[in-house]
């Protein structure tokens, strides 16, 4: 900018000195042209009578004697042209000066003037001629002239003495437009560097306020705007902070795009969710994570601006998303969370509705089947009708037993409310377990034992739960052992656990069957399980009584040499509820 304005006024004052040196220069010439001109016109008024008065043969004499007492050339010129006297050449040597401009003006006006160069004394000359008055000089001219060779010379004197005093002013010029211009320019500057730090984002800068009354308001203006930024910033920086810790803080996956579908943020859940292991910031959504799918659901939306739901598989997994729009479609946002345990819960559930659905229709189906034979006369046959009442007998236990397990279930799905856990002296809990089920082996004539190691273990649970689950254990162990088998039920300490056995040399368990033995109504042997009275639920109630108290449930199992469930609990009162 200073170099600017200094070229500029530079400029300016060139163009006004030179302006007004050829103004003035061409003012001195025509003025002292004017002053010539009426020199020599008065000198041809005064010479006038003079000439007149001279005869012929006299004339030439006499006009070379009046120019070198004038200091001018004079020229005497007859009515023909022909010229009859001259101060300074021979007349017959003279060409015809009737086609002479001033001889013309003079013979026309009575005067006449020009300003040309001579080719008799070979330089610019200046002419004025007269007509001479009378009968005898009618048509006679009397011209004087003068050389301008000295008026030039003057001139081109006076010229450089424009030139000079055009240097010297321009020279002062340029110290005082410096000088002028750097106050000026100065406090700009500085206000310009205020401004570039502004936008920079420092905002501690103060524009100057010493300078002229036009450039402080400036700066001031800028102070303020400097102030009501940061002011501003401070304000959005804080709302960012809590948005980006907000956003951070969510379980969901968030992502926002900009109009093109490019990544402008990505929160830590949506990595994890997605496994980014890069930054995805200017990449397109679609292309970072390599889902073509999602194109599809996200260009609607930006083009739009209605909102849109989707899934798609990431890897082993489901991922729900929404997708908002932007407000004048400025991008969106996708909302992303892992619905992989929501469908898995959902196929469970209607998995659970189906089984139980399925577990209750057959013993209603026999139940009403025997109910109306017998009420279509078969209660009268005496050998008959007993055989259908135990049948009825025996699935409506059947549907009491599944009932008492769903509520059983039911009630530990709300573990939290009715776990009451206390000390529990191991030995004493598993011989009680033993002569509960003593009975039920002696039938079988089985061996039921009961081993500790050591003697005095404890743990902390909940007796009645903890009964039922290992219970369970044993009347299935009993169930499917044979005759004469042996069924263990043995507790010992490890490292940060006590561990609750029950062990059988029955039939087994297939190891494709392993990993499910544990879900609800699932069965390795359906048939023989209902005709055992099982319900399917059983083990499903020990793997929940484990982990409402903090353990797990675990089998290892050969099909033809039994099975080991084993019970992994944690001792003392360090335990927590579930």
């Amino acid at each position: 900018m200073f170099r600017k304005l200094l070229i500029a006024y530079l400029v300016l004052l060139a163009f006004a000195l030179g302006t007004l040196g050829v103004l003035f220069g061409q003012s001195i010439r025509k003025r002292v042209r004017d002053e010539i001109a009426l020199r020599l016109e008065s000198q041809a008024e005064m010479l006038r009578p003079l000439v007149q008065a001279v005869p012929s043969s006299e004339l030439q004499a006499t006009v070379r004697e009046l120019g070198g007492r004038v200091g001018s050339r004079l020229t005497v010129i007859g009515p023909d042209g022909v010229v009859m006297a001259d101060s300074h050449a021979n007349p017959s040597e003279m060409d015809n000066h009737n086609a002479r401009p001033e001889v013309q003006g003079s013979r026309a006006e009575g005067r006449g003037r020009n300003v040309r160069h001579s080719d008799t004394v070979r330089h610019d000359m200046m002419y004025c001629a007269l007509r001479l008055a009378g009968n005898q000089a009618d048509g006679v001219v009397l011209r004087a002239a003068f050389p301008l060779t000295q008026i030039q010379a003057e001139i081109r004197a006076l010229y450089r003495g424009i030139v000079l005093a055009f240097f010297v002013t321009a020279l002062v010029g340029v110290v005082v437009t410096y000088l002028a211009v750097r106050q000026i320019t100065r406090p700009l500057s500085r206000i310009r560097a205020v401004a570039q730090a502004i936008s920079a984002g420092d905002f501690s800068q103060k524009a100057p306020l010493e300078a002229s009354e036009e450039i402080a308001s400036v700066g001031l203006a800028i102070n303020r705007m400097a102030e009501e930024l940061s002011g501003r910033l401070d304000s959005l920086k804080a709302e960012r902070s809590r948005l980006e810790a907000l956003i951070a803080s969510m379980a969901e996956g968030v992502i926002a795009l900009d109009r093109e579908g490019r990544v402008s943020h990505c929160n830590r859940a949506a990595e994890g969710l997605f496994g980014i292991r890069h930054p995805l910031t200017g990449m397109k959504l679609w292309d970072a994570l390599r889902l073509t799918s999602l194109r599809e659901k996200v260009e609607p939306v930006l083009q739009t601006g209605e909102p849109a739901r989707t899934h798609f598989e990431v890897g082993s997994r489901i991922v729900a998303a929404c997708i908002y729009p932007i407000r004048e479609q400025q991008g969106a946002v996708l909302v992303a969370h892992d619905a992989t345990e929501e469908r898995r819960y959902d196929a469970l559930r209607k998995e659970f509705v189906a089984n139980v659905s399925h577990e209750l229709r057959t013993p209603l189906s026999l139940i009403r089947g025997y109910v109306e034979t017998l009420r279509e006369g078969a209660w009268k046959d005496a050998q008959r009708a007993p055989e259908f009442l135990e049948t009825v007998d025996k699935n409506v236990q059947r549907l009491c037993a599944i009932v008492a397990d769903l509520l059983d279930l039911s009630k530990l799905d709300s573990a939290g409310e009715i776990a009451k856990l206390k000390p529990i002296d191991v030995g004493p809990f598993l011989e009680k377990v033993r002569e509960t089920f003593q009975p039920l082996a002696a039938k079988k004539q089985q061996t039921l034992v009961v081993e500790l190691n050591p003697k005095d273990i404890t743990v902390e649970a909940d007796p009645d739960l903890l009964e039922r689950a290992i219970g369970n254990l044993v009347d299935n162990a009993i169930k499917y052992t044979p005759d004469e088998g042996t069924v263990r039920l043995r507790a010992s300490a490890a490292p940060e656990a006590v561990l609750l056995v029950v062990e059988d040399n029955g039939v087994g368990i297939p190891e494709k069957d392993i990993p499910r033995i544990f879900e609800r109504f699932y069965r390795v042997d359906k048939s023989r399980s209902r005709e055992m009275g099982g319900t399917g639920l059983g083990l499903a109630i020990v793997k929940h009584v484990a982990q409402l108290h903090g353990g797990a449930v675990s089998v290892q199992s050969r099909v033809g040499y039994g099975s080991t469930f084993t019970l992994r609990l944690p001792p003392g009162s360090d335990h927590k509820t579930a």
